[in-house]
């Protein structure tokens, strides 16, 4: 567990980077200093490129976080002052006589995205069953981070079942352990900070709605803001010591107005015109659900208070505005998505909202009415600018409503052998298994022989009681498109049902993490357009220009994709690799200077092989066609599927369908 105490973080010098010194990023330090005033805003999504300072700003703010009262050695970090939230244990003791209170500042606690189950949630005390053969609960990060700061870094790669752990979590306040013989409930109330590039993969959107903001950030582009970030690196780097007491008084400051903002939005409340406004431009915006509402009014209320004001202004809920909606906005998936504040200043326009206090704004010219749903048309960029690929002047995109289906999580699961994933049992150690201890089990089978009554240990561990865990995750797959984007009839059609396809699956990959690929073949060799990924935003933009034309190298293209599958298999040994070929099956160029039809037909034997599952689309047109390509599909091992034509919702569905079989 990684706690950042007062003062103190991760640099070789254990000073963190002054909050204050941070340069720029003003959307960041708001979105995190809001959440800071109150905590029931429901904590940040920190989205940008690396190197923007998002770890350091999250890192840095447990300096100005005012202190909290807790119970003098509580595991959890109980409220003295709140009776109904106390834990088991200081309930007991409050029963026994007054709590002991003592003064610190709110943990800011790391989630490695390596971390298991055991290490969040908490698990069985080993030491003390050992000792004194009884059971008893050793609390985990949830436990340190409770009325703290739960931060995870690379949010968007944390394994499912740890997301799914911390939804349940941070919806009910409570974390309960039940597992390995041990009953426990624990106060779990914590400002949820996760950041992520989104380059290396979406957020599921169960989590994506669990965080009340979200701040995009982005490298400074002004010259003077960029030296300044290295003058200021290079101080602190060569004095932390000297340069965190230059930034002391703005350090100190910052906590002062934290403090004075927190006690004075406990009494903050939101005139009925300004809740008009916000659920009027939440409903004009297109907004899912009621939890932007809240998260607005909550956040629109602690901004004022950190600014110094008795009560919110029009003016305070446009400036949260952004932070609340930018990841809430209803939109067509794979579709260029920016926040428009022309059309925010429409719906919020400066000064006082429009119409008396209690009297609900009625439907203006161009809003709904009753029975008519409203969905801003402003806030989203048209399709036709989004770069998303057309098909006979169609665009590929479906709208999300038509797309969704009844399948849930990842097609399938398997053991796993690394230490993640569920415990579902357990066994004795397999011969080269890497240690994974069941501590209930081995336990279970030491305590067996009976209690030992020499006054050492309780129980004792033989080697032949150890067990191992058995554990279980969800696995995806990783698809690769090798597409003919030669001079051939029909390339064209060929390669935009190909993007389609690539931008329809992510759909999947949204919910599933599965990633997805595509390779072009043409002239002299292969090019790799996209290599495998979850994140829609990459895939759009690799796949936003594809030339065509020229030979067709089909065995260099079979060669580059099973490349590809070969990484991804070594960056996850179980996950399930395809190889979707989208051609004609003629060859006209070889490898090194070989025949092309006779390499294409060594590199589909190569693909049988590999143990890639392996499927042909063959888009040859007439009656006496298609001999080349079923060929392919018969020496790959693979399945023969005739495409005469190529369009993009035809090649999503032979795909999905062959997925949801295996």
């Amino acid at each position: 567990m990684r706690v950042v105490p007062v003062g103190l973080g991760v640099t070789r010098s254990n000073r963190t980077f002054p909050f204050s010194a941070i340069v720029g990023q003003a959307t960041l330090k708001t979105a995190l200093l809001v959440n800071a005033v109150d905590p029931r805003v429901g904590g940040v999504l920190i989205r940008g490129e690396k190197g923007t300072a998002k770890s350091t700003a999250v890192r840095a703010l447990a300096s100005v976080l005012p202190p909290i009262r807790v119970v003098e050695g509580c595991r959890f970090s109980c409220d003295p002052d709140d009776p109904v939230g106390l834990c088991v244990e200081c309930q007991l003791r409050a029963a026994a006589g007054p709590l002991t209170a003592v003064e610190r500042r709110p943990r800011v606690v790391e989630l490695p995205v390596s971390a298991t189950e055991d290490r969040l949630i908490g698990t069985l005390d080993m030491e003390h069953a050992l000792k004194h053969g009884e059971r008893r609960f050793e609390a985990g990060l949830m436990a340190a981070a409770n009325r703290g700061i739960l931060y995870v870094d690379e949010v968007n790669l944390l394994d499912d079942h740890l997301v799914d752990t911390l939804l349940d979590a941070a919806a009910m306040g409570v974390n309960t352990v039940e597992r390995e013989g041990v009953a426990f409930s624990h106060p779990a109330r914590f400002i949820l900070v996760g950041t992520m590039n989104p380059e290396e993969g979406e957020v599921r959107p169960q989590l994506l709605d669990r965080f009340g903001l979200c701040a995009d950030v982005v490298g400074l582009s002004m010259p003077d803001q960029r030296v300044e970030v290295l003058q200021r690196r290079e101080g602190f780097e060569d004095d932390p010591e000297g340069f965190s007491r230059e930034w002391e008084a703005c350090e100190r400051e910052l906590e002062e107005s934290l403090a004075r903002a927190r006690d004075a939005v406990r009494s903050v409340r939101m005139p009925r015109e300004l809740l008009f406004l916000i659920a009027n431009a939440c409903a004009e915006l297109g907004v899912d659900g009621h939890r932007a509402d809240l998260t607005m009014a909550r956040a629109a209320a602690a901004f004022a208070a950190l600014e110094g004001r008795d009560g919110p202004t029009a003016e305070d809920v446009r400036s949260v505005a952004p932070l609340v909606l930018a990841h809430r906005m209803r939109r067509r998936p794979f579709e260029d998505v920016s926040f428009d504040q022309m059309r925010l200043d429409v719906l919020m326009p400066a000064g006082a909202p429009d119409g008396p206090e209690g009297e609900e704004p009625r439907p203006q010219e161009g809003q709904a009415g009753d029975g008519e749903a409203s969905v801003g048309k402003g806030i989203l960029h048209q399709v036709e600018d989004s770069g998303v690929p057309a098909v006979g002047g169609q665009h590929l995109v479906t709208p999300l409503d038509a797309m969704r289906r009844n399948a849930t999580g990842r097609r399938q699961e398997t053991r796993s052998d690394d230490r993640r994933g569920r415990y579902t049992a357990s066994e004795q150690p397999r011969p080269g298994a890497q240690i994974d201890i069941a501590v209930d089990a081995t336990i279970r089978q030491a305590a067996s022989r009976g209690r030992r009554d020499d006054g050492g240990l309780a129980v004792t561990v033989e080697p032949e009681d150890i067990r191992n865990k058995v554990r279980r995750r969800r696995v995806g797959a990783s698809i690769v498109f090798c597409v003919d984007a030669s001079g051939s009839m029909g390339a064209s059609n060929r390669m935009d049902a190909a993007k389609g396809a690539v931008l329809d699956l992510l759909l999947d990959a949204y919910r599933r993490r599965d990633r997805v690929g595509l390779v072009a073949f043409r002239g002299e060799g292969a090019e790799v357009v996209l290599v495998p990924t979850a994140s829609v935003e990459l895939a759009q933009l690799r796949l936003r220009k594809v030339e065509t034309g020229g030979a067709t190298p089909l065995a260099a293209g079979i060669e580059r994709s099973l490349d590809l599958l070969a990484q991804e298999l070594r960056r996850d040994p179980k996950t399930v690799p395809w190889l979707v070929l989208v051609t004609d099956g003629r060859a006209n160029v070889g490898l090194s200077g070989g025949l092309g039809s006779d390499d294409a037909r060594a590199m589909a034997e190569r693909v049988r092989d590999s143990k890639v599952h392996a499927l042909v689309l063959d888009t040859t047109e007439g009656l006496n066609a298609g001999s080349a390509a079923r060929e392919l599909a018969r020496l790959s091992g693979g399945e023969y599927v005739r495409l005469p034509r190529a369009e993009a919702a035809t090649v999503t569905g032979a795909v999905r369908e062959r997925l949801e079989a295996v």
